[in-house]
């Protein structure tokens, strides 16, 4: 390796380090929402495909972040240059204007759920039990993403700091 590369690890670990603070404080967030809001003393089973969905979002964005880094990676040394520097100020602004209104939307959701605690327990657990095979197209989609809310918010949120780090 060039010592080029070695010259920026101390700057590589702390965004790596930094971004994995910020997901990390977004998942324990969103798991510490789903205890206290729908923990297992008041339905065991949806809490635990709740937890479950915000894992399989984790995951899911460790996985693109993998195959991102490795296309840097690739592009880098095949092309000899940092062709993803030029795209780097739009993805990162695609991604943080989709963030924001996530984030936005729930946290304006969040501030009024002591008020609604009992009545968001209901609405979650009947999307969840409800089939959608009958419903038009737009109307699953809107299904869909009530059905898997707890996969899309970490996903989307993770994906950004993930994306933020590899480039």
């Amino acid at each position: 390796m060039s010592n080029a590369v070695f010259a920026n690890i101390d700057q590589i670990f702390f965004i790596c380090f930094r971004e994995c603070l910020e997901t990390s404080i977004i998942v324990s967030v969103l798991l510490a929402f789903l205890k206290q809001t729908l923990g297992p003393q008041h339905d065991a089973t949806v809490h635990k495909r709740l937890v479950r969905q915000v894992w399989y979002g984790v995951g899911a964005n460790v996985l693109i972040c993998l195959i991102i880094c490795a296309g840097v990676i690739g592009t880098f040394y095949t092309a000899g240059r940092n062709a993803f520097e030029k795209a780097e100020n739009s993805w990162q602004g695609a991604f943080a204007i989709l963030a924001s209104v996530i984030i936005t939307l729930m946290g304006a959701a969040l501030l009024r759920v002591s008020k609604l605690q009992d009545k968001w327990r209901v609405k979650i657990s009947k999307v969840l039990e409800q089939k959608d095979s009958k419903l038009p197209i737009k109307g699953r989609l809107k299904r869909w993403t009530e059905k898997y809310a707890m996969f899309i918010l970490p996903f989307v949120t993770v994906l950004r700091k993930g994306i933020e780090a590899v480039l």
